[in-house]
């Protein structure tokens, strides 16, 4: 009996469509992971990150041998591929269990505790203070918790709390106008849409490694199938 060429054809496509997506993936949270200050990823968030780069990375691989062993119709590389492909499948739980982890209001209360030790901000290396000015213009806010007394005294509040948009809530400091909203709102809102973009990210790759693991199995059935009727 003949292998499906159906089969065996789709199961090659999802394979390359596999690789090509675990390397955009792998690029993007690659991207994250370094620059973890622009996008504000806690350290709560970054064992997911972490993980999902790993992961990312052995997809590249399997995807792969799913292609070798579809065109060349090898069952040990089937094998491999399926038992890969439930191994991930395991680890991207992993990942959507850190992501809702990083939710909870337990881990914003660590993040927050975390926070407080970067008071004043003053006082912290330029490079964290650079990274928090940005998140002060982006998000239209000054300091952590109580505005720009967050930043040690008036004199050393930074131009990135200067309320450049008369929309929002700004209060007069020295002669200028600073924003006095303070940026932790903004930061967990912020949270919560990285932890909703990895477990997405993991979804759908589940959703793919399903598939995957059905059509490789269609197709090891097919090929033992084959096997036997030619003995």
């Amino acid at each position: 009996m003949t292998v499906s060429k159906i089969i065996k054809y789709l199961l090659f496509t999802f394979n390359f469509l596999f690789f090509v997506g675990g390397i955009t993936i792998l690029g993007l949270s690659t991207h994250v992971r370094s620059a973890k200050a622009d996008y504000q990823i806690s350290d709560d968030l970054l064992p997911a990150v972490n993980l999902l780069v790993f992961v990312c990375a052995v997809t590249l691989i399997f995807g792969f041998l799913g292609c070798c062993g579809a065109i060349r119709e090898n069952r040990c590389l089937l094998a491999m591929f399926f038992l890969g492909l439930l191994s991930m499948l395991l680890m991207l739980l992993a990942v959507g269990v850190l992501g809702a982890i990083a939710r909870t209001s337990a881990a914003q209360e660590v993040v927050k505790e975390h926070m407080k030790e970067l008071l004043s901000l003053s006082e912290q290396p330029r490079e964290v203070q650079e990274s928090f000015q940005q998140v002060e213009r982006n998000g239209f806010c000054c300091g952590f918790f109580v505005g720009h007394l967050d930043w040690g005294n008036s004199k050393v509040v930074p131009s990135s709390c200067n309320c450049t948009d008369s929309s929002r809530n700004c209060t007069v400091v020295d002669g200028r106008e600073v924003y006095s909203t303070p940026c932790m709102k903004y930061i967990m809102t912020w949270l919560d849409r990285v932890s909703d973009s990895l477990m997405g990210t993991a979804l759908a790759f589940g959703i793919l490694m399903i598939l995957g693991m059905i059509l490789s199995l269609v197709l090891l059935c097919r090929i033992w199938s084959s096997k036997n009727s030619i003995i």
